[in-house]
């Protein structure tokens, strides 16, 4: 049987919803412009902001 080892001051596991389309692009948008609306980074800018933005969700 094999367990999982959770850190006791992270709480129980919750599953946090997903960021929307609208939220990510909003963003990304942001870090386009913020990066003097560089040519070519957009997915960059994109799994950025995503990534942020799942991070940020409360459990």
């Amino acid at each position: 049987m094999s367990r999982v080892r959770r850190d006791p001051w992270q709480g129980p596991a919750v599953a946090t919803p997903h960021p929307s389309h609208e939220e990510i692009a909003r963003l990304a948008y942001a870090y386009w412009e913020a990066g003097g609306h560089r040519h070519g980074c957009s997915e960059e800018d994109w799994y950025l902001a995503e990534r942020e933005l799942s991070g940020r969700r409360p459990a």
